[in-house]
């Protein structure tokens, strides 16, 4: 099944390592903090964040002070993200 988002990327060409990894970051506030809770390194979570970007043509997360903070974009996919994860 292909969903569509906003967009119009296809959610077929994220897996659910790359939908984790978003919660995660989301969640986290930070890349050290995402890799922390998933158990890879920074580099692996920056790598996979700019496939997740090329993929969404967004930007995803912006930097305030020490971390990030999510786009209105990435916010929306992150909870788009939780539910197909619970699926």
């Amino acid at each position: 099944m292909i969903i569509k988002c906003m967009n119009n990327f296809d959610w077929s060409d994220l897996d659910a390592r790359l939908l984790q990894l978003l919660v995660a970051v989301v969640e986290a506030g930070s890349i050290t903090g995402a890799a922390q809770s998933l158990g890879v390194t920074q580099s692996a979570v920056s790598h996979q964040l700019d496939k997740l970007r090329a993929i969404t043509g967004d930007a995803l997360f912006v930097k305030s002070g020490r971390g990030i903070v999510a786009t209105a974009r990435a916010g929306a996919l992150a909870a788009q993200a939780r539910e197909l994860l619970r699926q």
